[in-house]
């Protein structure tokens, strides 16, 4: 038997994306899966007590914090829920494209050219905001980045010190 025969795959040894947490725990600003799918944040938060019909339930209604789309999901309150481990990174914007390519300096002072102006009606703000404060060009622009997995969206903006 030679070495060729054990084709074996390789997973990644990355960290996990979620962790879990107990259902009837949340509140209002809480970072959720919901639908086992979407990362979200939620928005609202009822527990209907224990009756005729099983433990008490939390009933839990968030939004998607890339997309801003709403769900409605009831649990258990003793489940263990995922909950998505998100981070939050300041990017410098030096310069935006017309096809809306960001190019950017991050933390560790390496360029960046893989994000885009946001085209999320809820983040309009944002871009406007990005492109006025490029544009002056007498502040620096510094945006906040939410990541989790492969996902990346510009979620915040701010003038940083003069240019």
């Amino acid at each position: 038997m030679s070495s060729d025969d054990n084709d074996f795959e390789r997973g990644e040894s990355g960290a996990s994306l979620t962790e879990l947490a107990e259902a009837g725990r949340m509140k209002p600003g809480s970072l959720i899966m919901m639908k086992e799918t979407f990362p979200c944040k939620v928005t609202a938060f009822s527990t209907a007590k224990p009756g005729k019909h099983g433990s008490a339930k939390a009933m839990i209604t968030a939004k998607d914090i890339f997309t801003d789309k709403q769900y409605d999901e009831t649990f258990g309150t003793g489940d263990m829920i995922p909950r998505p481990l998100v981070t939050k990174a300041e990017m410098t914007v030096i310069a935006y494209e017309d096809d809306g390519v960001l190019q950017i300096m991050t933390q560790e002072g390496e360029m960046k050219e893989d994000l885009n102006l946001p085209t999320e009606s809820h983040l309009s703000d944002i871009t406007s905001k990005i492109k006025q404060i490029v544009d002056a060009a007498d502040k620096e622009c510094l945006i906040q980045v939410q990541r989790w997995g492969d996902k990346e969206q510009v979620v915040g903006v701010r003038e940083g010190q003069d240019q």
